[in-house]
């Protein structure tokens, strides 16, 4: 049986020489595309070229604020010229844990990839997209005066501002990571086209990525076809997400199958890991992808 068309969906701003073994690792020939965006704050990664790698146009990317998934977007955007079976989003810190055909065993299932979970929750809190926040500041870096001037005017803008109304029926969240068909990419970028008022209800929300994609499924009758997502991530420690460590690897070797708060699943991906991983991923390519 022919393999499927993959284009995987890059975001990436540093550790480049793990992004280069990332897309080496996946790289089984014509078959595949790789679309990166490269954080507009960040250098260019050098030595990095094929004829199946694709750099989108970039911005500059700050966390939890829209321009990650507006980056997002233009990923799915590009990566549609390439006719794929599946679109398959990452982080320049994922990698896989499984040899390849593991991940195409089960892409040939067929059904949408991505975690989803209706309503609010603890670690999902309506806070997330009941008020407006800013894009466009580290809110990480606590120290900065751009940061605190735009932390104290969302804090005004929460206690003063009546509550937003929800362009949607129900709300749901996931994973920012998910392998989707084309058709479901392509229903979710006509969706934000034929609806405005749900692109500008995002921009303004927190970790938008998080749910915009997943409230679009969910009200949708493709949420009748998805299975939890394929990457695994520990947020068992804080800060999170755990940095993959020797550990994790034993928890890989023991078992295939796993189990979080949307359910069971078998990951073929990992993050994160950074350039400091690289004895940690040639184990992995020694003992895991064989």
């Amino acid at each position: 049986m022919s393999k499927l068309k993959i284009a995987y969906l890059i975001t990436a701003f540093g550790n480049y020489e793990h992004l280069k073994k990332l897309i080496s690792a996946l790289n089984d020939g014509t078959h595949v595309r790789f679309y990166i965006h490269i954080d507009k704050k960040s250098t260019m990664p050098a030595n990095l070229a094929g004829d199946n790698i694709r750099f989108i146009k970039r911005r500059k990317v700050w966390w939890g604020g829209w321009s990650h998934m507006a980056a997002i977007l233009d990923l799915m955007e590009n990566s549609l010229e390439f006719n794929s079976d599946y679109h398959i989003l990452l982080s320049g810190a994922d990698y896989p844990i499984r040899p390849n055909y593991f991940l195409y065993e089960q892409l040939k299932q067929g059904g949408e990839f991505i975690n989803l979970i209706k309503g609010f929750h603890s670690h999902k809190p309506e806070d997330r997209i009941k008020y407006y926040y800013f894009d466009a500041f580290d809110r990480r870096d606590t120290g900065s005066r751009r940061t605190q001037i735009f932390r104290k005017l969302e804090k005004f803008l929460s206690k003063f501002l009546i509550k937003r109304k929800y362009p949607f029926k129900a709300i749901y969240h996931g994973s920012t990571w998910w392998a989707l068909t084309s058709n479901t990419v392509i229903y979710i970028l006509d969706e934000l086209k034929a609806n405005p008022e749900l692109l500008k209800f995002f921009k303004s929300s927190w970790c938008p990525e998080e749910s915009l994609i997943p409230t679009i499924i969910g009200n949708s009758d493709i949420k009748n076809h998805c299975r939890n997502n394929i990457t695994f991530t520990d947020w068992s420690v804080k800060p999170a997400p755990a940095k993959i460590n020797e550990f994790h690897l034993e928890m890989f070797r023991d078992k295939v199958e796993f189990t979080n708060l949307y359910g069971s699943y078998k990951p073929f991906f990992a993050r994160k890991f950074d350039n400091q991983s690289a004895n940690l991923v040639l184990e992995i390519d020694n003992t895991l992808r064989i």
